[in-house]
């Protein structure tokens, strides 16, 4: 009798878990509705920038250790290590009454003296950085390093106040690189000149302008796919209405824009199509009782006059040079 009573217990726990999972299944499901945007642009003109951007830290071009006066006698020192130092401005004091200053702004990193009132000796200094030409190594990618040559005009911008741009040169390109799995970087090396308020140790970004070409034609990275030749395109507006899928011979990009060199012309008007898919949350509610188990019954009518659409995933391929993949068009190019 136990048995049977443990049993039928046993039955009902494993139903009514089941049915409270089958509803819990069926209550949240995700729906997603694919839109397709078309607009028109007309072609322009515009300057184009390619430019290159890397990140690093501000060192000092030079850092030298200020040799004593061995004929005269220490008596104290008149800054710390890690001050910083006005080009002028007393560094230590002599027993005669003299200083050594600063021969330009500087950084204390360490110094060596005797004791006061004992004579200096060559083996006495103070190590200073300069602080008035800054450096910074950048790490560039084996795929653009090509592109940077020593004497390339950098825009530097510190971390801590992007509100200044200043302006720097390339005085080292590295000729070996250094091997990751991930690619092989070079380091480059960039020059500035401080304008007192730069900091070493700051974090900063460095902007190479690698090409740029003036009032050229253009159109927006968008408008331009690949055909399954791997040529690029664009849909051309034509004057009444239809398009026409048109070759194109592209030059340089930014972020937004690229040149167009040859296939269209100013104020040429062309289409880009953009597929947006949203996904929405949908809360289904199965109303039945415990009798009904396996939930509500489906929706009466004829299913079959519907046709899933003809969609050849092969058709979608990446723009070289930029993000994300555009459809390519089955219409013949011209």
């Amino acid at each position: 009798m136990k048995k049977k009573v443990l049993l039928i217990i046993f039955v009902l726990l494993l139903v009514g878990g089941s049915f409270i999972i089958g509803r819990q299944v069926g209550l949240n499901t995700e729906d997603s509705k694919t839109s397709t945007i078309v607009k028109e642009e007309t072609v322009g003109t515009q300057d184009i920038k390619k430019t290159l951007t890397s990140s690093g830290e501000v060192s000092a071009k030079t850092t030298e250790k200020l040799d004593l006066t061995t004929s005269y006698y220490f008596k104290t020192m008149c800054v710390e290590d890690d001050d910083t130092v006005k080009e002028g401005e007393n560094l230590l004091q002599y027993t005669n009454g003299t200083y050594l200053t600063a021969p330009y702004d500087l950084v204390v990193i360490s110094h060596s003296v005797p004791e006061a009132d004992s004579k200096c000796t060559s083996s006495n200094y103070i190590e200073v950085s300069n602080l008035k030409t800054l450096t910074t190594t950048l790490s560039i990618n084996e795929n653009e390093i090509n592109s940077v040559q020593v004497g390339q005009e950098v825009a530097i911008t510190l971390t801590a106040d992007e509100s200044k741009t200043y302006t720097g040169k390339v005085t080292k390109v590295d000729s070996v690189g250094t091997y990751a799995a991930s690619g092989t970087t070079f380091s480059a090396t960039v020059e500035f000149e401080n304008d007192g308020n730069v900091k070493l140790g700051m974090s900063l970004s460095c902007t190479i302008t690698l090409k740029e070409e003036k009032e050229v034609v253009c159109v927006p990275i968008d408008a331009v796919y690949q055909n399954k030749e791997g040529k690029d395109y664009v849909v051309k507006v034509n004057s009444d209405g239809t398009t026409t899928d048109t070759i194109v011979e592209l030059g340089i990009a930014n972020d937004n824009y690229v040149q167009v060199k040859s296939g269209l012309s100013l104020n040429d008007k062309v289409q880009i199509t953009t597929e947006v898919t949203e996904s929405t949350q949908k809360s289904n509610s199965n109303s039945s009782g415990f009798g009904g188990f396996g939930g509500g019954s489906m929706p009466g009518g004829d299913f079959s006059g519907g046709n899933m659409p003809n969609f050849d995933s092969s058709n979608f391929k990446g723009f070289s040079g930029s993000d994300g993949g555009k459809p390519s068009r089955s219409n013949s190019s011209k």
